[in-house]
């Protein structure tokens, strides 16, 4: 008792006292406790009694959770049976909350079930045993589907000091009974407000990897639920769990693979489908919008080789996933981009093509795919480089926001990449001269708008290396638009590395040297104008030092230096 009264007077100090070192010295105090043998008893007596508070009860199901998982072996064979009871008396006590004590609770049972071999639950193991327990106790349902929702989660769960034998024996356990345990989730469908708990408790279960054709999947009434809970007027977190892992699983190496899975795949797809005009819908809310998204991100990364073959239903599900990569949301958009690169890969590497044998009809079945595909990431250049801009406020960002818009440009920066990978570089510059262009009349009539012009300059340096070194249609255009730009501190930096990126065209267009000296113009400007400006040019003039002949470079420099100053940077 003296024990016990110390953990809650702990805990007061922990939580309540006024005194910074007061907490530190109850935090430590409580920390060592846990480590000890006797925190077995004084956590299990403390959840048994009634006079305990909220963050007593939190803390020893936690320390209680904590000993299963790590300190088993501390205790004595015969103390499993008193074990499992006690924890089974305290699922039931807080079966309807608290959440937080009972979520701790159901994964100590679970931990236990690792701990100690099936035998010990009876026939059948502790699934069965579940079973029993809520055939005979059904006014508990809530907290034994915590349980049932948790046992398959601690198979991954490596904080269990389980020997890995041991481990894969569980695992093995689970899944020779994951039939007793869909049937017990279908008959909790009766009580509709566990709905969501049922949901949640199948999505573990499927987690699990296990083998069910998709036959059997395609028709079975958890996943009839869920699949028509798709239409409601709010999408619950349950209900998309739930799908997005039925999408995973369909394609598992341990499910059987797609074609096994075909039947369950034939039903999943139209009903997500039937979402693609939601994601347009203003009124929607944004959390469920970004579900629908999520569901249309987890087909395309799971379906990519059946999408990259490109039939017209495939073809569904990439304008679809077109529809979410305009989204204004960057963070619903991105969501797409594994799969642009995934698709990419598949489209454009010849390993992707050996099944059709000769070098002749890998070339034609390669070049139809590309061809299919060609406007898809052709709406994919436009959709994405505008995402690059420097925001109006970009000045007063925070170092984490700046941090977060650099992120954004690298990884708007691959999916050009990808892009130009399946379009081709010229093809890609000539979408993005299109930007540039436009953006050109944002700083005319007395606008000074220089965000646009920096951003389409931005993409069009990323993807140089991929753009012909005798491009002819639109470089000249593309390096006379820099000569006319205002010398504001980011869009000159741009300017410059955007030169240097396309050094070797100078050298290699026969439309490039002419312009030479205009552009070293620029560069001369740009180590004047700040010191990210300077260190972007001299970038670029040891590019275009390397690519092009001595001659010409000292030739232009010496002309273009007389009668320019150039100001020293304070280092």
């Amino acid at each position: 008792m003296e024990l016990q009264n110390s953990v809650k007077e702990a805990l007061n100090a922990l939580y309540h006292h006024p005194d910074d070192v007061f907490r530190m010295e109850a935090d430590r105090w409580l920390q060592n406790f846990q480590r000890t043998i006797d925190a077995w008893q004084v956590a299990d007596n403390l959840l048994h009694d009634a006079t305990s508070n909220l963050e007593t009860l939190i803390f020893c199901s936690q320390t209680l959770r904590s000993k299963v998982q790590r300190d088993f072996e501390e205790l004595p064979s015969e103390a499993f049976r008193p074990l499992r009871s006690s924890l089974n008396t305290l699922l039931k006590k807080f079966h309807r909350g608290p959440p937080k004590v009972r979520t701790q609770i159901s994964i100590a049972v679970a931990a236990l079930a690792v701990q100690v071999p099936p035998e010990d639950w009876g026939d059948g193991g502790i699934v069965n045993w579940l079973k029993d327990e809520m055939t005979s106790h059904p006014e508990y349902i809530p907290g034994f589907l915590e349980l049932l929702t948790v046992l398959p989660e601690e198979v991954f769960n490596y904080k269990i000091a389980a020997r890995p034998e041991r481990r894969r024996q569980f695992e093995n356990e689970l899944t020779s009974q994951i039939e007793v345990a869909l049937n017990i989730l279908t008959a909790c469908l009766k009580i509709s407000e566990l709905k969501e708990q049922v949901l949640e408790a199948f999505s573990s279960w499927i987690r699990l990897r296990h083998g069910i054709p998709g036959s059997v999947l395609a028709c079975h009434p958890l996943v009839y639920t869920a699949l028509s809970s798709l239409n409601s007027e709010t999408l619950s977190e349950a209900v998309v769990n739930v799908i997005s892992e039925l999408i995973h699983y369909t394609t598992a190496g341990n499910s059987g693979g797609i074609p096994v899975q075909m039947p369950l795949i034939q039903v999943i797809v139209p009903q997500v489908m039937s979402l693609k005009e939601q994601l347009r819908d203003s009124s929607k809310d944004e959390e469920d919008v970004k579900a629908i998204a999520r569901l249309f991100a987890d087909m395309g990364d799971s379906y990519v080789e059946l999408i990259a073959t490109g039939s017209d239903e495939s073809m569904m599900i990439v304008n679809a996933l077109l529809e979410v990569a305009s989204h204004p949301e960057y963070d619903i958009a991105s969501m797409t981009f594994n799969f642009w690169h995934n698709l990419q890969h598949i489209l454009t590497k010849r390993d992707s093509y050996t099944s059709f044998g000769n070098e002749v009809s890998i070339d034609v079945e390669r070049s139809r795919r590309l061809q299919v595909f060609h406007s898809a990431y052709e709406s994919l250049v436009s959709l994405v480089s505008f995402r690059v801009k420097y925001p109006q406020d970009y000045q007063t960002l925070s170092v984490e926001d700046l941090k977060e818009f650099k992120q954004t440009r690298y990884a708007v920066t691959d999916v050009l990449i990808d892009a130009a990978s399946v379009l081709g570089g010229d093809a890609t510059l000539r979408i993005l001269y299109v930007k540039l262009y436009e953006a050109r009349t944002c700083l005319g009539n007395g606008h000074n708008q220089w965000h646009p012009a920096e951003a389409a300059l931005f993409c069009i340096r990323a993807i140089s290396n991929y753009v012909s070194t005798v491009e002819a249609e639109v470089m000249p255009k593309i390096m006379s638009l820099l000569l006319e730009l205002p010398h504001e501190p980011q869009l000159l930096q741009t300017v410059c590395l955007t030169i240097g990126a396309y050094s070797k065209w100078f050298d290699a267009s026969s439309d490039g040297f002419p312009l030479l000296s205009s552009v070293i113009k620029v560069l001369l400007s740009g180590m004047s104008k700040s010191e990210d400006s300077a260190a972007a040019a001299a970038v670029a003039f040891r590019h275009i030092c390397d690519g092009l002949h001595v001659g010409w470079v000292l030739v232009v420099s010496v002309k273009n230096v007389d009668g320019i100053g150039i100001k020293t940077l304070d280092t």
